[in-house]
């Protein structure tokens, strides 16, 4: 006898149909699943077989075959226990499902049948809702954050028991209506605001800038200057998630949580330490997690102290920094993870901090700091586009507050320059200015004289790559956009120029 019905495995953050076919004949008895399952898997055997019992139900002591379908993709995890259990069920001729084509199902059992709750689930409930699947049936601790899907009905189940009788009428199957909480990262922006630096006008409009149009930020300085101070406070200007983008950082994180029934609405803030390895910075294992890179999506990586960043780790953020994204093979199968954030780096000027101070003499030789700034190579250095000097405070600035604008204030110029560009770039895959592709940079380009004239000077004069150049027009758009322009003017753009070059770190470096 054969039966089968559908369930989902995880590639990366996306998730791929499966077929659960279920065979028993007679003879010798046994119980053997196949289909590239891992351990953990195959352990689902002893639990599928006491849920059954102690769900009620007989388990049939014949020769059972469960293949998992497609059989040439790894599968992991229990979340195929209760697809298993239902399939056994249905070919011994126990039950039988409603609609049966219509229902796809994941969970893992416990040995009393009580449904634990998996992992990656917005993904499956995501893909099932595209393939025109009715009925989900999950664990209830799932179903929650399962049901800011739509077009599909989440069936909460909280036992094998309770799943059988659901799936025996479908008439008593109806979308559970779930109060979706906010808000799980918890990057305690609450108690961080911009009112708290004193001075550092310079830094703070290039923060703004930057956030606008989710560009990339360098922020250098002697020790002490507030640079870990100022990145910190990123988070607090940053509008929240749009529910699109909320669903893709939820999906994320679904990965590591089984339990999370939250929405994420607050963008990510990830600030890893130096001495984070390769894995947990890009991603990878022996079945691919996504790394900090992936986790601060929609969001900001923040590297402090980035000198003391392994070289190869630096290197490795080129190509998720250019593509937003970042592909993992393993054993001839690929795992994409995206990894669309704003890059913040803050480090001292030298090994021993204070080059350029005007009150602390430098102690390093010129080698030495030529030395220094090539542990960051070339290409890395051309992907942020801007760079900004955080000069040592000056005494009267602890006494007196000039001039300093709370976060409530700076958010409300943030999220009308970001409106610019929604509205901007409604019909397209682009949200942010950081993102316009070369196309649309070489068309402003065209339709502006006055960069078109300034352009070929500049790039001989400061030896910029096409790279540097594509990343100047778009702080320069974002400065246009937080100004309310239509068009990209000359100051615009040498505001943007400054923040490229003006560090005073190339004169040495390249001399």
């Amino acid at each position: 006898m054969f039966f089968e019905l559908n369930s989902f495995s995880l590639n990366g953050v996306e998730a791929i149909i499966l077929s659960i076919e279920a065979h028993i004949s007679n003879g010798l008895p046994s119980f053997t699943i196949v289909g590239l399952p891992d351990k953990a898997i195959n352990e689902s055997r002893l639990r599928v077989k006491a849920a059954i019992i102690n769900s009620g139900y007989n388990f049939p002591i014949k020769k059972i075959i469960i293949n998992l379908c497609p059989a040439d993709i790894k599968k992991e995890g229990a979340l195929y226990d209760l697809p298993i259990a239902i399939a056994i069920l249905c070919v011994s001729g126990q039950i039988k499902i409603k609609e049966k084509d219509k229902c796809c199902f994941i969970g893992e059992l416990s040995l009393d049948g009580n449904l634990n709750p998996v992992r990656g689930i917005i993904s499956m409930v995501e893909e099932a809702s595209r393939i025109k699947k009715k009925y989900f049936f999950m664990p209830y601790s799932n179903a929650e954050q399962a049901s800011l899907i739509k077009n599909i009905k989440i069936i909460p189940c909280n036992s094998l028991k309770d799943t059988i009788k659901l799936c025996l009428n479908s008439e008593n199957l109806s979308r559970k209506t779930f109060l979706i909480k906010k808000t799980i990262i918890d990057n305690k922006s609450n108690d961080l605001d911009f009112c708290d630096i004193r001075g550092q006008l310079r830094a703070k409009r290039a923060i703004e800038i930057a956030a606008s149009g989710m560009h990339n930020l360098m922020l250098i300085g002697p020790p002490g200057a507030g640079k870990t101070m100022l990145s910190k406070r990123i988070i607090s200007i940053l509008p929240k998630l749009s529910l699109d983008e909320s669903i893709e950082v939820t999906k994320i994180y679904s990965l590591y949580k089984k339990n999370n029934s939250n929405l994420i609405k607050q963008r990510p803030f990830r600030n890893p330490h130096h001495t984070i390895t390769r894995i947990n910075l890009v991603g990878g294992g022996n079945i691919p997690r996504p790394g900090e890179i992936s986790l601060a999506h929609r969001g900001v990586l923040f590297l402090d102290e980035f000198s003391l960043f392994p070289k190869t780790l630096i290197e490795d953020l080129r190509q998720p920094l250019e593509n937003k994204d970042i592909i993992i093979s393993r054993n001839n199968i690929s795992y994409k993870f995206p990894c669309s954030f704003m890059l913040v780096v803050a480090t001292n000027p030298c090994i021993c901090g204070y080059l350029g101070d005007e009150r602390k003499k430098c102690t390093c030789r010129i080698g030495e700091i030529r030395k220094y700034w090539n542990g960051i190579s070339g290409p890395i250095m051309d992907r942020i586009d801007m760079k900004v000097n955080v000069p040592r405070l000056e005494d009267d600035d602890f006494i007196n507050s000039n001039f300093t604008e709370s976060s409530k204030i700076i958010i409300k110029r943030v999220e009308e320059s970001r409106e610019i560009q929604k509205e901007r770039y409604e019909n397209s895959n682009i949200k942010y200015n950081a993102e316009v592709s070369p196309r649309i940079i070489y068309d402003w380009i065209d339709k502006n004289n006055e960069l078109k004239k300034i352009i070929p000077e500049i790039i001989k004069k400061y030896n910029l790559s096409a790279r540097a150049i594509v990343s100047l027009i778009k702080v320069a758009r974002t400065v246009a956009d937080m100004e309310k322009s239509g068009d990209i003017k000359l100051s615009y753009f040498m505001e943007a120029l400054q923040y490229r070059i003006n560090t005073g770190i190339e004169n040495i470096v390249n001399n």
